[in-house]
């Protein structure tokens, strides 16, 4: 293995092992690999987390460490901060809940029926009607039951 495949961007970063772009002077914390698939795998799976940057492979000879050596002409001329840095800068910012937080972007309702229903309209109920223990719903007295006490089932009747 003589060489090795980096990505860079437009912006003349560097992917590292962890996924971020950084400006590439650190060989040791850069993303590399000896297969040239593995290099486009990756590169498709950078791009579709920001999908305006333009990536392309860099091929690199190794040193005696077996780091990239990156060319000169491929390096920024402003290095980046370090992410470091930045963690320490976020530390230092303070407590989160401590900040001013941004108001919320809706406005709240003037009126959230959920959060105090009305209470429902008392109906009085309406008088049940009387009805006569004897006499089933649907049926008057003057009409006889279909089925008699004692009558046999129909299919032992002969039909004519």
């Amino acid at each position: 293995m003589s060489h090795v495949y980096v990505l860079t961007n437009q912006h003349q970063q560097f992917l590292s092992k962890s996924n971020e772009w950084i400006d590439g002077r650190e060989n040791n914390k850069l993303f590399r690999t000896e297969h040239k698939d593995v290099a486009i795998n990756q590169m498709f799976e950078a791009n579709t987390r920001n999908v305006s940057l333009r990536i392309e492979l860099l091929e690199c000879p190794l040193d005696t460490k077996k780091h990239p050596q990156v060319p000169d002409d491929a390096l920024s001329d402003e290095p980046l901060l370090a992410a470091d840095a930045t963690a320490e800068e976020a530390a230092s910012a303070g407590d989160p809940d401590e900040l001013p937080q941004p108001g919320p972007s809706e406005t709240p309702p003037e009126h959230n029926p959920e959060v105090d229903p009305a209470p429902a309209p008392e109906v009085e109920p309406q008088p049940q009607p009387e009805v006569n223990p004897d006499q089933y719903p649907g049926h008057s007295p003057e009409v006889p039951p279909e089925i008699q006490p004692d009558q046999p089932p129909e299919s032992a009747i002969e039909q004519p």
